[in-house]
């Protein structure tokens, strides 16, 4: 039966794999206390803004949220100069991806995304039929050049993540530029920023600016599961031309955005200390990390986010496993085709110190 009924664009796609959760791996290994550092989430916590809202609104979670989620967007639209009429949320930056992909990609229409990159895109490409168009790394960096060179007629949409996960590399923001300026008007480029917080100023592209000042075929993608610490809510947003984004509202689900999520995302948007603390305190850690790594030999990606990619120089399965015996979550990235590299999240210094011992123990 299910061959009649399924959507033919589901034959070939891969089931995305989240990080193991630290339940789950105390309930298989019977481990009291794991270390998780699988799924970038933000080691720092939340705002206390916005912990402090969600218990004061207990009471409320009885009622239906707004399905257009003003208040947030009135907000942004003050944080970003824009249009509230040029934003989009949804459940996480995956949501709005889903919702962005149902409303523009058609049957036949080309996907160009990087061979190593978030795999939701080419998910929801293949769900609508798309045609996903791969583009070769250079020495695990996006390659502009290629992807400009796949560009044609039947192009729909580029998706480029940036920083990328989960190589955790940044595009250098004047070649950024120059791409996105050459992209032509009949291709729409999806910029995902979902680390950008993380990214130094130096080497930061201000896609808002370039969207404010008038490239129209250009969306950006925030989230507020990162630096704002809000994973487990679910909030992220699209910034997008006003007639693409009314399209977007049209089919999007009208409740995907909880009266939680919103309210915490407001709230972690005013506490712009937590954010500061939050990015210094994950760009020190990542300096222990690089001496570290430097220091057994093995190689890895200068990160932009708050994770780093490592060449073990081994079956990455096999070592999340010994790891995860040793009561750390890592996350093996043979999903993204390395199958000698593990992701390994920004925590706390005494939760890095105790991954390095476990990784010395058993390398």
């Amino acid at each position: 039966m299910l061959s009649r009924i399924a959507n033919k664009g589901t034959s070939a796609i891969k089931k995305y794999v989240p990080g193991k959760s630290a339940k789950e791996a105390q309930a298989e290994l019977g481990i009291t206390r794991m270390i998780k550092l699988a799924s970038n989430e933000n080691a720092f916590g939340a705002s206390p803004d916005s912990v402090r809202s969600i218990r004061q609104m207990a009471d409320q979670i009885h009622v239906y949220p707004d399905s257009q989620s003003r208040e947030i967007r009135a907000r942004l639209t003050d944080h970003l100069g824009i249009q509230a009429a040029q934003i989009t949320t949804g459940n996480g930056a995956d949501g709005v991806i889903y919702n962005l992909g149902m409303a523009v990609i058609d049957q036949g229409d080309e996907v160009i995304f990087p061979r190593i990159t978030f795999p939701i895109y080419e998910t929801i490409s293949r769900v609508m039929r798309g045609v996903p168009v791969y583009s070769e790394m250079k020495d695990l960096r996006i390659d502009l050049g290629d992807i400009e060179s796949k560009i044609s007629e039947r192009t729909k949409v580029i998706f480029l993540c940036n920083p990328n996960n989960p190589t955790g590399d940044a595009l250098p923001r004047q070649e950024l530029g120059s791409f996105l300026r050459g992209v032509p008007d009949h291709v729409l480029v999806v910029l995902d920023e979902a680390y950008i917080d993380f990214t130094e100023a130096d080497a930061r592209l201000d896609s808002v600016a370039l969207f404010r000042e008038g490239m129209s075929n250009l969306f950006i993608l925030r989230s507020f599961s990162k630096i704002y610490g809000l994973a487990g809510l679910r909030f992220g947003y699209g910034i997008g031309d006003a007639e693409l984004v009314s399209l977007i509202n049209l089919i999007k689900p009208p409740f995907d955005v909880s009266i939680l999520a919103e309210q915490a995302a407001i709230d972690a948007l005013g506490d712009r200390e937590f954010v500061r603390r939050t990015a210094e305190g994950c760009a020190e850690e990542k300096s222990y990390f690089y001496r570290e790594l430097d220091a057994l030999g093995l190689g890895h990606v200068r990160s932009h986010t708050n994770f780093i990619l490592i060449d073990t120089g081994r079956d990455a399965q096999q070592l999340f496993q010994a790891l995860l015996r040793q009561g750390i979550i890592i996350r093996a990235a043979t999903l993204y085709s390395l199958p000698n590299h593990i992701r390994v999240t920004i925590g706390r210094h005494a939760e890095n110190e105790r991954f390095f011992e476990a990784l010395r123990a058993v390398l």
